[in-house]
């Protein structure tokens, strides 16, 4: 498979704690790969550095190479809105716009130009029905998205991720505030969704690491300790530290 995204020597300081340190990972393009560690330990952090959302935090310092389709992210010529429409994200709390559902997925074509009505139609069918929520909110999309349960919300909002069409979704524990049916629906949809896009998913979740992702990576206090193909991280990890947390040793 080939790399879709490469961090070479990332390291990255919060002020003056490091909170990345010399992380190297070629993360496969159509699969799902899972991020996993203890609390603290980066996870977060190394999903957000890869479509430019730590630019946001002041006293971040970064030091090493992110490639995205070759190209180095932190060039001066990238555009980061466009990075970020290829690159979506969806948070770990449900958090749709407040306004109607249809509006929800229309913004982001919008805001990149879109403006027909016959294509923006189009757009938030399409981006509903890829997020498996259509039938359940077709006959009401000029309602408040606000209306809509948790796990729906969060569907919404992957379909608003959809609806610019990226190529990587970036997941930040998106199942944590949910409930056991709304978490299943979601890993449903993830495995579909890797047929078009990569997707990249931080999960505290042993067992959902294990139903969904291709391959995982566990970070330690900021390092990355191992990575490789989720049945082998699993079942035979090369790193004891590996093993001590996926056995629940410590976490």
């Amino acid at each position: 498979m080939k790399g879709i995204i490469n961090a070479k020597n990332l390291n990255l300081w919060y002020g003056e704690t490091q909170a990345l340190k010399n992380i190297n990972i070629e993360i496969p393009e159509k699969s799902i790969t899972a991020l996993i560690g203890p609390s603290g330990c980066g996870k977060s952090t190394f999903l957000k550095i890869l479509n430019r959302m730590n630019d946001l935090i002041p006293i971040v310092k970064i030091k090493g190479d992110i490639y995205y389709n070759g190209k180095d992210i932190f060039e001066k010529s990238i555009d980061v809105n466009s990075l970020r429409r290829d690159i979506g994200m969806v948070f770990q709390k449900p958090n749709p716009f407040p306004m109607s559902i249809y509006d929800n997925i229309a913004y982001g074509p919008r805001i990149h130009g879109i403006k027909g009505k016959q294509r923006l139609d189009e757009i938030v069918e399409n981006s509903l029905k890829d997020a498996a929520i259509w039938d359940e909110v077709k006959d009401r999309l000029k309602k408040n998205a606000l209306g809509l349960s948790g796990g729906q919300q969060q569907r919404l909002c992957i379909a608003r991720a959809l609806a610019v069409k990226p190529k990587v979704i970036l997941m930040d524990e998106p199942t944590s505030a949910l409930d056991p049916i709304s978490t299943s629906k979601i890993e449903e949809l993830s495995l579909k969704l890797k047929d078009k896009y990569t997707i990249i998913i931080v999960t505290h979740n042993m067992q959902q690491a294990v139903r969904i992702s291709d391959n995982t990576a566990f970070f330690l206090l900021g390092e990355l300790i191992e990575f490789g193909k989720t049945e082998e991280i699993f079942s035979n990890p090369l790193d004891k530290r590996t093993e001590n947390y996926i056995t629940g040793r410590f976490g």
